[in-house]
């Protein structure tokens, strides 16, 4: 085999090598750039999240402050229902009944401070008297104050209380 002559009109330019490096290198630096710019956007986009959700827990809490200091401007005697749910103070109240006592309504007041009215049916006198030391001794029930009784056979009257959210 024989080797060829080398017939180009015209001559290698020097340097091309160069050329080449630095085009290589822009589209790298072109590719780390995008790169980066979507990892911005994903952070802009997580940081967006994050203030989106401080946003709705300080709307929340201002709810809460407006509330309690409407609580504070009524001289604390307003029960907030989110700090008492009925289901809560009627589960503590059916806890207090003894056996041979019925509760046959029960109002709750949180204007006037979670104030209750429980009407109440006792078989007798006994299980009367002690669904009122259980009232008393209940470290939510406050201010107990029964009603007018008869104490010939059953016991039936209204229980005047103040419910608290704290022991």
């Amino acid at each position: 085999m024989t080797r060829q002559p080398d017939f180009r009109s015209a001559p290698r330019a020097a340097g091309t090598g160069w050329a080449s490096a630095l085009v290589v290198a822009g589209v790298l630096a072109a590719g780390v750039a995008s790169y980066q710019a979507l990892g911005a956007r994903e952070e802009a986009r997580e940081a967006g999240a994050r203030l989106a959700e401080a946003t709705r827990e300080v709307a929340a809490l201002k709810t809460r402050h407006a509330a309690l200091e409407a609580r504070a401007a009524a001289g604390g005697q307003a029960l907030l229902a989110v700090d008492a749910p009925p289901s809560r103070i009627v589960a503590d109240v059916a806890t207090l009944l003894p056996p041979d006592v019925r509760l046959e309504r029960l109002a709750i007041d949180y204007q006037r401070g979670g104030t209750l009215e429980m009407l109440v049916v006792a078989r007798d006198a006994a299980a009367w008297d002690l669904l009122l030391e259980r009232l008393e001794r209940a470290p939510r029930i406050r201010e107990v104050e029964p009603g007018p009784e008869a104490r010939a056979a059953e016991v039936r009257s209204v229980v005047r209380a103040r419910w608290s959210a704290a022991p």
